[in-house]
């Protein structure tokens, strides 16, 4: 599933830290590939914290490179994949095909991938949301919860095969 998110403000942290407090308070491990190195794990609880794997990446080469180990590992039900910090030239030296692999990885197992970026990326994405949100400056004062509330987002693409990973964004969200 790939989440574009086109603009800065847009949502994308608020709907990640949902998405991890969620899959914490199932028990369950999350793991977060982070491209830019760009999350701030102060503004996740801590129970949150203790059942998210956090991989710090300094290029996009090196967050594809993880998230192929994990994958292939299969030991952990959600994968979060955030490119929407690194540049876009990092972005265009991603080949396609690198994007099919990852797919015939996942289709037999119970894994979800769940990749943010800045434009869409995924050729072969089951699903494919872009935020359509704006915050200002202003937002910070509102409560995680409600700003999450607040996040609207537009399908793009929706082939959603049966353990795509679609019915854990919707149950979550």
């Amino acid at each position: 599933m790939e989440l574009v998110a086109p603009r800065r403000s847009s949502g994308s942290a608020s709907l990640l830290r949902g998405l991890f407090q969620h899959m914490a308070e199932q028990n369950l491990w999350s793991a977060l590939i982070d491209g830019a190195d760009s999350f701030d794990p102060q503004l996740v609880p801590a129970q949150t914290l203790s059942r998210l794997l956090w991989i710090r990446c300094r290029s996009a080469a090196h967050a594809m490179q993880s998230t192929d180990l994990l994958l292939r590992d299969g030991n952990l039900p959600l994968l979060c994949l955030d490119l929407c910090g690194n540049p876009a030239a990092q972005l265009r030296k991603i080949p396609s095909t690198m994007w099919y692999r990852l797919q015939r990885i996942i289709e037999p197992t119970a894994v979800a991938l769940f990749t943010l970026s800045p434009t869409p990326l995924i050729p072969c994405a089951d699903v494919r949301l872009e935020l359509q949100n704006g915050f200002s400056l202003g937002a910070l004062d509102q409560p995680p919860a409600e700003l999450l509330r607040q996040v609207k987002i537009e399908t793009r693409r929706a082939r959603a095969a049966e353990g795509s990973g679609f019915e854990l964004l919707r149950k979550s969200a």
